[in-house]
C-alpha cells in the first residue's frame, strides 16, 4: 500500500490531476484543502455514479460523469468560501478548474463500470495518492523556497531560500525532480514504465501479439 501511494498514482504516473497539484503546492495549507477538496470530490461522484450506475445507458456514461463531477465541484467551491475562506483564498481559481480534472473523470467512469464497491476503493486510493504528492511538492516548494512550513517561519533555511521555487518554472522543476525519482527507482521497460502500462491496462505482449 504504501509502495502505491508514493509512486502507482496517477499523477506520477499519466499527469492527471498535475494542474491542481502544481497549483495548490506553493503552501502546505494549500495543498491540504486541495487535497481535501479532490478526496471529497472523487468519493462523492464514486458514490453517486456507482448507486446510479444501471440507471445509466451506455451512450451517457460520459455525460453523467461529466455532470455529477462538476456538480459536485461547484458545490466544493461554495462550501470553501462559506466555511474556509482562508483555503479558498489561497486556492481561488485552481479549485474551480477541478471541475474539468481528467482524474476525476476518469474515477467517475470507473465507478460506472466497476460498481460502487470498486468505484469507492478506487477513489480513496486516488484521492490518497494525489495527497501524498501534492504534500510532498508542496513542502519542498515551501521548505526551500519560502523557508516557513504551514506559513510558520522556519529561521534556519532564511539565508538559504530559492525565491524561484514558489513560482510556476520552480514547480516544475520540482515535479520533474519528483518524476525522475520515481522513474529511478522504477525504470521503464520496452520504452513503457512498468507502472503506467499496469495502470492504463496496457499490455505490450498483447500488442505485439
Amino acid at each position: 500500500m504504501k509502495k502505491k501511494l508514493l509512486f502507482c498514482n496517477p499523477v506520477t504516473l499519466l499527469f492527471l490531476g498535475a494542474a491542481p497539484a502544481l497549483s495548490a503546492s506553493t503552501d502546505v495549507r494549500a495543498a491540504l484543502g486541495m487535497s481535501a477538496a479532490v478526496l471529497c470530490l472523487l468519493l462523492c461522484s464514486a458514490l453517486v455514479l456507482g448507486l446510479l450506475r444501471k440507471l445509466i445507458p451506455a451512450e451517457a456514461k460520459f455525460g453523467a460523469a461529466l455532470l455529477v463531477v462538476a456538480g459536485f465541484a461547484s458545490m466544493a467551491q461554495l462550501l470553501l468560501q462559506a466555511f474556509l475562506p482562508s483555503a479558498w483564498a489561497m486556492l481561488g481559481f485552481y479549485a474551480a478548474i477541478l471541475g474539468v480534472d481528467l482524474m476525476l473523470f476518469g474515477n467517475a467512469e470507473n465507478a460506472l463500470d466497476e460498481g460502487l464497491g470498486k468505484g469507492i476503493i478506487s477513489a480513496l486510493v486516488s484521492g490518497l495518492c494525489f495527497a501524498v504528492f501534492v504534500l510532498i511538492l508542496a513542502a519542498i516548494r515551501e521548505l526551500f523556497g519560502a523557508a516557513s512550513f504551514a506559513g510558520n517561519p522556519v529561521e534556519a533555511l532564511k539565508d538559504y531560500k530559492i525565491g524561484t521555487l514558489t513560482q510556476a518554472s520552480g514547480g516544475l522543476c520540482v515535479f520533474a525532480i519528483l518524476l525522475a525519482v520515481v522513474n529511478r527507482i522504477f525504470p521503464s521497460a520496452d520504452g513503457m514504465g512498468a507502472l503506467t502500462r499496469a495502470a492504463i491496462g496496457f499490455d505490450s505482449e498483447e500488442k505485439e501479439a
